[in-house]
C-alpha cells in the first residue's frame, strides 16, 4: 500500500493518542493534527537530504535538444545529476549513431577556449505570426544576422537571400529534410555557423549544463539524474520512499513532534531510532549502486523547513 500523507500522519496521530483525520477534514486539520502534518514532511526531508542517489528518487531525461542553443536548463527539483550516463541517442532522422558525451569541466572549457563557439550564434525572435508557406521572415531584429544565409526557426531550417530592414527574403522553407511550420510572434530564430553533434557536456556555474559543440540538428540527449522531491501537501500525496521503510519516516515524524513540543527526552529516544534507521536505508540501498556523487546541486532552503542541503 502507497505511504499517502494521510496515513502517514494518521500513523503518528495514533501514536500520540490523537485524533486521526480523515481525507474530509485533512486540509483542515488543526493543532497537533496540523504539527504532526508537518513533522511527516520534515522527516522525509531529512531522509532525502542524508543521501542524494536514492533509487527511488531516481529519474531519467530524454530532451530533445535545439539547433543553435548551447546552454540548458536541468529539470525542476533536480538534486544530483549523473553526467557520466549523459549520451545522445541513436536516431537515423539526424544521422546520430549515438554517442557517449564526455564530461569538461567548466574552466576547460574556458581555457580551451571552446567558450569561442557561443560568439558565433545570432539569434531573436519573430516579430508577428508567420503561416507555413510564407517566403519573408520578419525579425525583430536582424542585427548580426549574415546578409544572405540560414536560419532556424523552431526546428525547420529556412534559407535566404537577403536582408530587407528586419526582413529576410527569398526564404526557401522546410531546407534540409526539415519540415515547414506555422510560428507564432516571439518564436526564437537562430544562425549560426557550424554546430554538430555534441561530444562534451558541462556542468555551468549555476549548475546547469552546455554542450559543444552546440547541436546543428535536433539531437536527442539522454541522462540520469536524481530528485529532491517536493513536501506532501493533499491527504493522497504520496511520498518517493518505498513502503518497507515507512517505520522510519514515522519514526523521524514521531521524534519531531515530541521535539515541536519541547519533549527533548522522547524526541532524543525517537530521533536515535530515526537516524539508524536512514544508515540502513543506506546500507541497503546505497552501496549496490556505483553513481558518482561529485554533481550535488544545492537548493536554497524553504523558510518552513528549517533544512539546508
Amino acid at each position: 500500500m502507497a505511504l499517502t500523507y494521510l496515513s502517514l500522519t494518521n500513523e503518528i496521530l495514533t501514536r500520540m493518542n490523537e485524533v486521526v483525520l480523515t481525507a474530509a477534514n485533512f486540509a483542515d486539520a488543526r493543532g497537533v493534527q496540523v504539527q504532526a502534518q508537518n513533522a511527516v514532511n520534515e522527516a522525509i526531508r531529512h531522509i532525502n537530504q542524508k543521501e542524494f542517489a536514492y533509487p527511488f528518487n531516481h529519474e531519467s531525461n530524454t530532451s530533445t535538444l535545439i539547433p543553435g542553443v548551447v546552454r540548458y536548463t536541468v529539470p525542476t527539483s533536480t538534486k544530483h545529476i549523473d553526467y557520466n550516463t549523459a549520451r545522445i541517442k541513436k536516431d537515423d532522422n539526424v544521422n546520430s549513431a549515438g554517442i557517449n558525451l564526455r564530461k569538461l569541466n567548466y574552466n576547460e572549457y574556458i581555457s580551451k577556449e571552446f567558450a569561442n563557439q557561443e560568439d558565433e550564434i545570432e539569434s531573436t525572435t519573430l516579430d508577428g505570426s508567420h503561416t507555413d508557406s510564407v517566403t519573408t521572415l520578419t525579425l525583430v531584429s536582424s542585427s548580426g544576422f549574415a546578409a544572405s544565409g540560414s536560419v532556424y526557426v523552431g526546428s525547420e531550417l529556412i534559407s535566404y537571400t537577403a536582408i530587407s530592414g528586419n526582413t529576410l527574403t527569398g526564404c526557401t522553407r522546410a531546407d534540409s529534410g526539415t519540415t515547414a511550420a506555422a510560428y507564432a510572434s516571439g518564436v526564437t530564430v537562430t544562425q549560426f555557423d557550424s554546430g554538430g553533434m555534441p561530444q562534451y557536456i558541462v556542468r555551468t556555474l549555476d549548475n546547469n549544463y552546455l554542450l559543444y559543440p552546440y547541436p546543428d540538428k535536433e539531437y536527442t540527449l539522454l541522462f540520469d539524474y536524481f530528485t529532491f522531491p517536493s513536501d506532501l501537501v493533499a491527504q493522497g500525496d504520496v511520498t518517493s520512499i518505498p513502503e518497507r521503510f515507512k517505520p522510519v519516516i514515522t519514526d523521524g515524524a514521531t521524534a519531531f513532534l515530541y521535539q515541536y513540543r519541547g519533549e527533548m527526552q522522547q524526541y532524543q529516544l525517537n530521533l536515535q531510532r530515526f537516524e539508524d534507521g536512514i544508515k540502513n536505508i543506506q546500507s541497503l540501498l546505497i552501496n549496490k549502486f556505483d553513481y558518482i556523487r561529485s554533481t550535488v546541486i544545492h537548493r536554497p532552503t524553504s523558510s518552513n523547513s528549517g533544512v539546508s542541503f
